[in-house]
């Protein structure tokens, strides 16, 4: 008999019971599914190019999720859930070596090198997460597998190794006040090189597309091009201006609807680094998300990130820990 199946939406039903069970129990930080979104999240490519990999162990006592992200053109692994019941049984391991066989396949029929199968925040299939000891409020993007979790450790008596350690922060941003006072010295540091934080405008400021090829990030490679070429135009976004040209960016500048300031990131061309301009422009984005009427704010950087310490000293907090862990495809 075939060991695994097709996850599909005529047949997931029970896949979104585990699921949702697993989240009400607290063995995961994940936001319970709707049937719709559910099948939006594991079952429909992030986008165009991608291809979504999702299978039942036979009895449908477990099931699992992965991706290929044709744009990074890496495979990623999402989610593994087995009935309670069933546990340590090999379900798990079963389902993880019918993904690998089956992203084996699909990377010989595409011509694309399938070397490492990974667990990251750079999956594109984004899992909606709660903050444990917060009313509610929510990251759109799981950083990886949660350190010290029960899936942590299956993943590394199976061969996956930590490359990074990320710690999701949070912050009350009702209660946020700009530092004026400690910031002093690092405007003064800015203002002594001609740098100045401002909101963007593209009548007045250039130079965008530099930063990003200067930053290099999988991720801002993209979104951030995308998100200047937004139909209407790009939504409010603070930069640092070198007298017009952009050197840094935070933004956009964009509370969703349940009170969460979201944004893209923050970063400094690697020309400007060093006269504090990060420390400033973080604090201003704190400041316009108040100012815009969001509730919070969340972010995840990792472990060994100087950045941390902007953050920490901006009265963000640490709510959960995750490493992102990868396996070597024979």
């Amino acid at each position: 008999m075939q060991e695994y199946f097709p996850l599909t939406k005529t047949n997931s039903s029970k896949a979104l019971i585990m699921y949702n069970k697993a989240s009400q129990r607290g063995e995961q930080l994940y936001l319970p599914l709707t049937q719709e979104a559910f099948h939006a999240l594991f079952l429909t490519p992030p986008k165009s190019g991608d291809h979504v990999f999702a299978f039942y162990e036979a009895r449908q006592r477990g099931f699992i999720c992965g991706v290929f992200d044709s744009i990074t053109t890496r495979f990623f692994l999402t989610l593994i859930e087995v009935e309670p019941g069933y546990r340590q049984g090999g379900i798990g391991s079963l389902l993880l070596a019918g993904l690998e066989q089956e992203m084996q396949r699909f990377a010989a029929a595409r011509q694309v090198s399938f070397t490492e199968l990974e667990v990251s925040y750079f999956n594109p299939m984004n899992i909606t997460w709660v903050l444990p000891g917060t009313e509610g409020h929510r990251h759109p993007n799981a950083s990886g597998v949660r350190l010290g979790s029960d899936a942590h450790l299956f993943l590394k008596n199976r061969g996956f190794e930590d490359f990074t350690i990320q710690n999701s922060y949070h912050l009350d941003v009702t209660r946020y006040v700009y530092p004026k006072a400690s910031l002093a010295r690092y405007e003064e540091k800015m203002n002594s090189r001609g740098l100045t934080v401002e909101l963007y405008d593209p009548a007045r400021h250039y130079g965008m597309q530099d930063l990003v090829d200067d930053l290099n990030n999988d991720l801002w490679n993209w979104q951030i091009p995308a998100e200047m070429n937004r139909e209407g135009g790009p939504r409010p976004m603070l930069i640092v201006s070198d007298g017009g040209k952009i050197v840094g960016f935070a933004g956009p500048i964009v509370p969703d609807a349940h009170g969460r300031g979201f944004f893209l990131g923050i970063a400094i061309h690697s020309q400007y680094r060093g006269y504090g301009a990060a420390t400033v422009l973080f604090n201003h984005l704190c400041l316009e998300f108040r100012r815009a009427g969001a509730q919070y704010m969340t972010l995840f950087t990792a472990e060994d990130n100087p950045a941390r310490h902007i953050y920490e000293r901006a009265g963000f907090k640490i709510h959960a820990s995750w490493a992102g862990t990868k396996k070597k495809e024979n």
